[in-house]
């Protein structure tokens, strides 16, 4: 039976037996055509939250996929400015914006495409200015990066906030989409081999600081492997969002010479360290990182866990000192080790060009940080922190950042 403009009705694909096609105005709904799949839910796309990290040569094409689809939210994170090479293969920037933050423009384009979609321009590093709360609030992370480090960095948030992530890899005329989702089959990090690890290791001399996580190179593509690849994940993405069934735990590689593809297993490493989703979030709705100390926040703990609790910083290691190993120098830091840069670690006193880190990942109360906001230490809002205890570990959300980490426009 067809039913003749009657608006947005969505049709579940699991009552295929008595389905009701409607059919749209399609010369006033600019989603009318894809309300004709059967299978399209516009009203789980216009709830839908998606973090696209990375707004370079695939992250445009994701970007404006996923607008022409109408999602609802869309959060983009990138750290870099326009560049005239980027207008090459990048079709949200023009010559006019050399010099502006991507993020800003590429949201700025989304908007004018489609008014419909709210978005929030992040300007920052994803290693560090992104709060685990942030991740925990998505449907679904885009990945679109040339970077080892921010992989690794969003596989692990995502895995800890239970969240899918769909990872995209391009190179001259050859790209990879990668699908991972927590607790079915391989993550990022299981697919890493030596020489990767050996790569991540350089990218981070010191102890495991990141020393600005500095970029491993532009990688020279075509705008149309960014085209095909970025399509695939918003294709995988969507999928996400309307519930339906995922290549998790595989990757499809596409040879564009020979145009050519496959759809390839990935080993899951059963011991993977990166496997581990937090077992209990407790929001914490007056806590902020700019109001709240270290001491503060493991008073709360305590107040829960009971008094051997202690505060875990499971992928943000703190540098508590550096130490001159010439003249014994010694200065507190107190800093999340992405902030420290290579430009503090000469020694001011004998001019040593590296002074050696000394790091921790637990707070237990004595440290000389311990009245340091999170903010001051570079935690960076609606983050989630482990407290852990004898009664286990429970994750505690800066959960009064939210209305400032999440503002979407």
């Amino acid at each position: 039976m067809c039913v003749a403009d009657r608006g947005a009705q969505s049709h579940d694909p699991a009552q295929d037996g008595d389905a009701v096609l409607t059919i749209p105005n399609l010369r006033r709904d600019r989603n009318g055509t894809l309300r004709l799949m059967s299978w399209w839910r516009q009203d789980r796309m216009e709830a839908a939250r998606v973090m696209v990290v990375g707004a370079g040569a695939l992250g445009n094409e994701v970007i404006k996929n996923l607008t022409l689809m109408g999602i609802g939210r869309m959060l983009i994170v990138d750290r870099d400015e326009v560049e005239m090479a980027n207008l090459s293969r990048s079709v949200l920037f023009r010559e006019s914006d050399e010099g502006r933050r991507k993020v800003q423009v590429a949201s700025a384009r989304v908007r004018e495409m489609n008014p419909s979609v709210r978005t929030m321009a992040l300007h920052g590093d994803v290693t560090s200015d992104v709060g685990l709360g942030v991740f925990r609030r998505m449907d679904v992370v885009v990945g679109c990066l040339d970077s080892r480090v921010a992989r690794l960095a969003v596989n692990n948030a995502c895995w800890l906030a239970n969240v899918p992530w769909v990872d995209g890899a391009i190179q001259e005329m050859f790209g990879e989409v990668r699908v991972f989702a927590p607790g079915r089959g391989a993550c990022y990090a299981c697919t890493l081999t030596d020489m990767d690890w050996r790569i991540l290791r350089e990218a981070q001399p010191c102890k495991g600081m990141a020393l600005g996580n500095v970029l491993e190179g532009k990688v020279p593509t075509t705008p149309t492997i960014s085209s095909i690849i970025a399509g695939i994940q918003s294709q995988e993405a969507l999928k996400f969002i309307h519930g339906m069934a995922n290549q998790t735990g595989k990757a499809f590689v596409f040879r564009g010479l020979t145009m050519e593809g496959d759809l390839l297993d990935l080993y899951e490493k059963l011991d993977c360290q990166s496997h581990y989703t937090l077992p209990e979030i407790v929001e914490l709705p007056d806590v902020t990182a700019s109001n709240t100390t270290f001491r503060q926040l493991l008073d709360i703990v305590r107040g829960r866990l009971g008094d051997g609790a202690h505060l875990r910083f499971r992928e943000r290691e703190i540098v508590t000192r550096l130490e001159c190993p010439r003249c014994g120098g010694s200065e507190a830091v107190g800093l999340i080790e992405q902030k420290v840069t290579v430009e503090r670690l000469p020694c001011p006193a004998c001019g040593h060009e590296m002074r050696e880190p000394e790091t921790t990942h637990v707070f237990t109360g004595g440290e000389p940080f311990a009245d340091t906001t999170l903010a001051a230490a570079g935690i960076p809002p609606l983050d989630i922190i482990e407290g852990q205890s004898l009664r286990g570990a429970v994750g505690f959300e800066l959960t009064g950042d939210l209305a400032e980490a999440l503002r979407f426009e």
